[in-house]
């Protein structure tokens, strides 16, 4: 249990925090590329770390992301004209570039300095898989871009799931780092498969439009085992087998990748990374990357069943239809039937869950016990960190070279005597094809 300066020490972003100051030390996923697709195009608002931001592309096709407010008489510079390399404010006609130089005061005397004597505040930004990555710490301290799986495979081979998530950023991560909710929270989805036992992991196949996934255990005991390394940590969820479970484990590896990165074991030929990227201290922006190292994947099949569908889904914003408010379209027919919990799709059952603890959520009350050694971990690695940073420390992750593309997360059946640590260890490309679409 965490006490409550711990506990703020972990959740808070905005300010001075010392979580957030930290985290600005990291090269951070602010949004998709193609948000800002057209050169020239409307500027558009984003929140990260408690910061009004406008992101937008020049007419050079240059990705700039600044202070949402003009420097002037602080109107948004949303609504600014994107136009000749800079944003023009609509209220006094400032222009400002990508870099924060203030290009043009329209209202000034002819023969005045006044513009170069101001500089609005602008954060390097770097285009990487897709992405724009933004980095908000000290000019000249940028770390190496973080280069993970998806960001090396064709534009056609990944789909990146956005959502908003109405509370904080750390109880948003946690449940990707739990392994033992799947056995309840999402039981209508994962499900004992006794043919699966002699394949090594998990089958997918599509049933009423969903996916269904047969897991080669029926065990909801999981122990967990954990192993600290440079990036954060990787843990392993051990469970017995279907088949065999005097000879063999099932073991399930998962990497948590500092600051709020988690991966998790996805089929073979594909790879799975979540992003939990603090708006503020009561907001979290998801990101979901998927990736395929064969073939070509589906955006629209992905976002269907993330439950992630622009229009039906999600609002324009990237927030949610499923809300506290309706109890997240809560279905307690289909939980007579054939649902356990209810709730439409994995991701927004796990959103309902960390959403319906509140904003920040108060672990005074907590009683945590052995299934939650991968989320006690993650809060100390956290908490040691910005200790750490805050006393002048370089933070988890960022001291030394980490090899962030070959990082992955893997399941697989292993004999008894065969150690957790051999399992998904600095893999290589996937032995097998498989079919991403599915």
């Amino acid at each position: 249990m965490l006490t409550r300066e711990e506990n703020e020490l972990l959740m808070r972003v905005e300010g001075d925090a010392p979580m957030g100051q930290m985290m600005r030390r990291y090269w951070i996923p602010a949004m998709k590329s193609s948000e800002i697709a057209e050169s020239g195009g409307a500027p558009q608002r984003l929140k990260i770390l408690g910061e009004d931001l406008v992101a937008f592309r020049d007419s050079s096709g240059r990705a700039g992301i600044m202070d949402e407010y003009c420097p002037h008489r602080r109107a948004s510079l949303v609504l600014a004209r994107n136009e000749n390399n800079a944003l023009q404010c609509l209220y006094h006609g400032w222009r400002i570039d990508v870099n924060g130089n203030i290009v043009e005061t329209p209202c000034e005397p002819d023969d005045s300095d006044f513009k170069n004597k101001i500089k609005h505040i602008a954060y390097p930004t770097r285009e990487l898989g897709g992405m724009v990555f933004v980095y908000m710490g000290p000019p000249g301290t940028e770390p190496a871009l973080p280069e993970f799986p998806w960001t090396s495979v064709p534009e056609t081979h990944r789909v990146i799931i956005k959502m908003r998530t109405e509370a904080n950023w750390a109880q948003c991560l946690e449940g990707v780092l739990d392994s033992s909710h799947s056995n309840f929270l999402h039981s209508s989805e994962i499900i004992p498969g006794q043919e699966e036992s002699q394949l090594g992991g998990t089958s997918r196949e599509v049933k009423d439009d969903k996916i269904l996934i047969r897991r080669p255990s029926n065990d909801g005991r999981p122990r967990l085992e954990a192993q600290n390394t440079n990036y954060g940590f990787r843990y392993a969820a051990i469970r017995k087998p279907i088949n065999d479970p005097d000879k063999y484990h099932y073991i399930r590896v998962t990497l948590f990748i500092a600051p709020f990165y988690g991966m998790f074991p996805a089929p073979d030929g594909l790879a799975y990374i979540q992003a939990f990227v603090p708006m503020d201290d009561h907001h979290t922006m998801f990101f979901w990357f998927q990736c395929s190292f064969r073939e070509p994947m589906d955006p629209e099949l992905a976002y269907a069943r993330s439950g992630a569908r622009t229009g039906i889904d999600l609002n324009p914003d990237y927030s949610k239809v499923r809300t506290r408010e309706n109890n997240w379209l809560q279905d307690r027919e289909a939980m007579k039937v054939n649902t356990f919990s209810g709730i439409y799709g994995v991701q927004t059952q796990d959103m309902a869950v960390q959403e319906g603890m509140g904003f920040l959520c108060d672990r005074a009350g907590e009683h945590l016990g052995a299934s939650d050694v991968a989320v006690i971990r993650m809060r100390r690695l956290m908490l040691d960190s910005a200790r750490h940073f805050r006393q002048g420390g370089t933070p988890l992750g960022l001291d030394g070279d980490i090899p962030y593309s070959h990082l992955r997360a893997e399941e697989r059946i292993i004999p008894l005597d065969q150690p957790w640590e051999t399992v998904g260890a600095f893999a290589g490309e996937p032995k097998e094809p498989v079919d991403a679409r599915v």
